[in-house]
């Protein structure tokens, strides 16, 4: 909504990159309003091209008020601490944003939250993960307290020419060029209590959330679909994870599926060979790495399962899409 805001900011003219974009102004009057991700991708290429600031994405996500996630952020302040307002964001996400998934991991004394688009070769993406990290700073500091930094920061985008402004807005240098976007954080941090929780403010709020997932719900293969993306990029890919996240027995999952035409391998696979594309066209990383990144043993089982989805080996699918890498400054 304060996307005018931002673009006269940096010295750009709001009612002509919207009108270019073809994009009517007052869509951003109202924020139960809703715009594609192709649409919103497309008009912040726009206003990167327009104002000649490549961390405009960055400004928008640092600047986007208060309560960037409407309902779903008025309920996160009301959890008793900090692990539940996260397992709500990752729950509910859908209703917020159809075009992406938001991931959430323990492993020891580490946790984090992420953010993995669904089609990472559309328009802007790299601009939509520096939206999406900086709303999460956001969202972390108005849960654990203005103060609060990350450990590390994760983006899949290339470096660009100047990373002075992440590091003011994230608190530390970001790792480009990574195969998510991911905010690490002490694991400690998910017990922290959330200074003004109103137990009575959840109960009503979480009432309405739940009835306003319900009349925004997806088909039970797309709800499994989302989840098992989200898996697949922190490398838990198994019916267990998707049964203890989705409160549900194997059983019923697999018969759930089956009856809507589909199984829970057809949609792990599609997941792999989607997320195993996205790195090999948007990153530098190897082929050794990209395996070990969608958990194969080794090398040439990833490349077997790869010329099953796709009829050839990774390394010349590579070459065929090189052309879409590596475009724009950095």
């Amino acid at each position: 909504m304060h996307i005018a805001r931002t673009i006269s900011e940096l010295g750009g003219d709001p009612e002509r990159i919207l009108a270019a974009a073809g994009i009517p102004a007052d869509l951003f009057a109202n924020p139960e309003n809703a715009i594609s991700l192709q649409a919103i991708g497309e008009l912040v290429e726009r206003c990167v091209a327009a104002t000649g600031c490549e961390h405009f994405g960055l400004l928008l996500g640092a600047g986007a008020g208060a309560n960037p996630l409407g309902l779903l952020g008025e309920i996160l302040e009301q959890c008793a601490d900090v692990g539940t307002a996260i397992a709500h964001f990752q729950q509910y996400f859908h209703v917020h944003d159809r075009g992406a998934i938001a991931t959430r991991t323990v492993e020891g004394r580490d946790a984090s939250i992420g953010y993995l688009l669904f089609d990472a070769t559309g328009p802007g993406a790299e601009q939509v993960y520096d939206v999406a990290v900086a709303i999460g700073m956001g969202l972390m500091r108005r849960l654990c307290g203005r103060n609060w930094k990350p450990t590390a920061v994760l983006l899949p985008r290339r470096q660009p020419r100047d990373v002075r402004p992440y590091e003011e807005v994230l608190g530390c240098t970001p790792e480009f060029a990574a195969e998510r976007a991911v905010l690490v954080f002490p694991a400690g941090n998910l017990r922290r209590r959330i200074a003004g929780a109103d137990r009575g403010k959840y109960a009503l709020l979480a009432e309405r959330l739940k009835t306003v997932a319900r009349q925004n719900d997806l088909d039970f293969a797309d709800q499994v679909r989302r989840v098992v993306r989200g898996l697949v990029a922190v490398r838990r890919c198994s019916l267990d994870e998707v049964a203890a996240l989705l409160s549900m027995n194997r059983r019923r999952i697999n018969r759930k599926l089956e009856r809507q035409g589909t199984t829970f391998h057809q949609i792990a696979q599609e997941a792999l060979c989607a997320q195993a594309e996205r790195l090999m066209r948007e990153t530098d990383m190897t082929l050794g790495e990209i395996s070990a990144a969608l958990d194969y043993a080794e090398a040439g089982v990833f490349t077997r399962a790869f010329r099953g989805w796709r009829g050839m080996a990774p390394s010349e699918w590579r070459r065929m899409h090189a052309r879409n890498r590596g475009s724009g400054g950095g």
